[in-house]
């Protein structure tokens, strides 16, 4: 299933990435693979996947090298949006710590419309909408999980 992550098409090293989030078997082998990958990787959707997918690991598997990766990724000015974005929601999503205000500020200034517009068909985030705004309702209740919700936008209006 890793040799996926080297598939010509980015669609299938997305949706390897989101499977392989879902190992249950080497785990050290699954994450050499999906970090390897990062390292190489050129479309940014699939950048995110990955990112995602290693934080989905980390999350049912605790690594605490991982959550400091994590971290050190969306504190990394260098780093591509994507990924700091990535980055940022996986650790809101493995952590309890209060939320940095660098945090917030890399979400502020990273969160655009055509971010939002590129990582719409990455599964984590198309599995909270359909269309583009499953980026932005991620980082709203990620950021606020108690606040009342919009209803969702759907994909015809």
């Amino acid at each position: 299933m890793t040799a996926l992550l080297d598939d010509a098409d980015p669609e299938v090293r997305c949706l390897a990435a989101y499977v392989l989030a879902a190992a249950s078997g080497e785990i050290g082998g699954v994450l050499a693979a999906l970090h390897g990958r990062l390292r190489v990787e050129e479309v940014a959707r699939v950048r995110a996947c990955l990112v995602l997918a290693i934080a989905q690991l980390a999350r049912e598997h605790p690594d605490e090298g991982a959550v400091a990766w994590i971290r050190a990724c969306w504190a990394d000015p260098g780093r591509p949006a994507e990924v700091r974005v990535s980055a940022a929601l996986a650790w809101l999503c493995l952590v309890d710590d209060p939320i940095p205000d660098e945090l917030r500020e890399v979400l502020d200034a990273t969160v655009t419309d055509e971010l939002a517009r590129v990582m719409a068909p990455v599964p984590w985030m198309h599995m909270i909408a359909s269309d583009d705004t499953g980026l932005p309702r991620c980082v709203e209740h990620l950021l606020a999980p108690d606040a009342p919700r919009v209803a969702a936008r759907s994909a015809e209006a």
